[in-house]
């Protein structure tokens, strides 16, 4: 499976690229307000690099969210951009399941967190097995107290960006490391689970969070 991969959906703006399956390459970031800018960079630098030629991939992995409004916008305008001048599909992948899958937790049930703003994030459990990480219930937003709140027992901690809030927390807590070399994993991997062949009206999944008067 061939496969370029973009994560813009955090801080972190990256570009990979799968052959075989394989990453053979990334160009990735953490970097505030400047994927816009710096993305094409990226993916310019990755082509010339690697003799990409973009009729040949099998698809354009995106990480679709939740995560930031302005960041998802920019990643999915610009993999629907490559998708739709190579006529190849869209794979778009769960930011938080990709975050959870790339940091290898330990069997059992997770937690994911990635921040929002203040003491918002967005959040999502998991149950991680041998060979598969499996959601359990749909992503929420919320305050981080109130995901604690709700948090089942025997339950890990994955997080990007709430470090202040969890300072005390008297529980298992880990740091998940968005990356587009995850993006691209879980589409070579669940390509004809993911696909979308029709990908015009695709929309990233921006969960609101102004209902919560913040």
């Amino acid at each position: 499976m061939n496969i370029l991969a973009i994560e813009t959906a955090t801080p972190v703006c990256g570009i990979a690229l799968f052959r075989q399956g394989e990453l053979v390459e990334i160009r990735e970031k953490k970097l505030y307000r400047e994927h816009a800018e710096k993305l094409p960079l990226f993916f310019e630098d990755l082509r010339e690099a690697t003799n990409l030629k973009l009729g040949k991939l099998d698809g354009i992995a995106v990480s679709i969210g939740p995560g930031s409004f302005t960041g998802l916008r920019i990643g999915l305008s610009y993999a629907k951009g490559l998708a739709f001048s190579a006529d190849i599909p869209l794979v778009p992948v769960s930011t938080l399941l990709a975050m959870c899958f790339g940091s290898k937790p330990k069997l059992g049930t997770v937690r994911c967190l990635l921040h929002s703003h203040k003491d918002i994030a967005y959040g999502q459990d998991f149950r991680v097995e041998t060979s598969a990480v499996i959601p359990e219930g749909k992503p929420e937003v919320k305050t981080v107290t109130e995901h604690l709140e709700s948090l089942p027992k025997e339950c890990d901690i994955l997080h990007f960006g709430c470090e202040e809030q969890l300072l005390e927390l008297d529980v298992p807590i880990f740091q998940a490391i968005p990356s587009a070399g995850h993006v691209g994993e879980l589409a070579c991997d669940h390509f004809d689970d993911f696909v979308k062949r029709d990908f015009y009206k695709l929309e990233p999944d921006y969960m609101s969070v102004f209902k919560l008067g913040n």
